[in-house]
């Protein structure tokens, strides 16, 4: 069973704090220039079709989108948030883009090549079924599908968890809300299996260091809270680190991908492709 992440959120917000700010970008150079310290860069250069339209499906700032499109691909962004749609649309006009729902994609079945889906389908608490069925629906017969969720690395299975055990999920369907699940490998796969998708191949998806958006987001995460403010509750959000970590934590951050990519990894990038063979 995938593991549930749990904050103090309030119901309904959506997109929430902690994740919308990553959303709207303010620098787009240095958000894009990030997309080549990934350590799956070279997937997304040779695994994303060239022969077809491509949709991002949660495109969120769209650095993939954009440096996709840069480099020669047939690509549309989609996402719910009007305002990260805006910041792409500034940038870069000629992106076509389209607000919806990857559970229900405004798009003709058969008609892509490929679809690239980073962080999304984890943060619907029914699971990822529904929008792995759309990403199968839209895609024709052999296409392709890159799709990111959170990792359950071996870091936070042993540690991060407990964490958010003992001040987390106690309160979860009271002032904690669900914001996102974290996969194995074998749980991910069983997704795409369940949805008529075959897996290619397994990555792990973060940056290089001294970027890391794993240990990062778990700090920042833990780190939410209510505080109570002129009688009201309000969110206490850290500072935006930026995927960016000093000190102890930094050594750590250098440290974990030199001995295994995978210890601290924030997320499983799975190329599959539809009606393929399972790994």
């Amino acid at each position: 069973m995938p593991f549930a992440v749990y904050l103090p959120f309030f119901p309904g917000h959506q997109p929430n704090l902690i994740f919308s700010r990553e959303a709207v970008i303010d620098d787009y150079p240095s958000y894009l220039a990030l997309a080549m310290e990934m350590t799956s860069a070279a997937v997304f250069a040779t695994r994303v079709p060239a022969d077809g339209p491509v949709l991002d499906a949660g495109c969120g700032g769209g650095r993939w989108l954009i440096w996709l499109h840069q480099h020669g691909r047939r690509i549309i962004g989609l996402d719910l948030f009007a305002p990260a749609l805006y910041g792409i649309r500034q940038f870069s006009p000629e992106i076509a883009l389209l607000r919806g729902s990857v559970q229900a994609l405004p798009v003709r079945s058969g008609t892509l090549a490929g679809v690239i889906s980073l962080g999304v389908v984890e943060h619907s608490e029914e699971g990822p079924d529904a929008a792995l069925r759309e990403f199968a629906r839209v895609l024709r017969p052999g296409g392709r599908l890159l799709v990111s969720v959170p990792f359950n690395n071996l870091v936070r299975r042993v540690i991060v968890n407990q964490l958010y055990r003992h001040y987390n999920t106690r309160w979860a369907g009271r002032a904690y809300c669900f914001v996102e699940y974290r996969f194995t490998r074998r749980e991910i796969l069983a997704a795409l299996r369940r949805s008529g998708f075959g897996a290619v191949s397994c990555h792990p998806h973060d940056l290089r260091p001294p970027h890391n958006m794993g240990i990062v987001a778990d700090l920042n995460m833990l780190a939410t809270r209510f505080e109570q403010r002129n009688g009201e509750l309000h969110l206490r959000l850290v500072e935006n680190r930026h995927w960016q970590l000093s000190g102890w934590y930094g050594a750590v951050a250098r440290l974990l991908p030199r001995l295994s990519p995978w210890l601290a990894a924030a997320e499983i990038l799975v190329v599959a492709e539809k009606d393929g063979v399972p790994l």
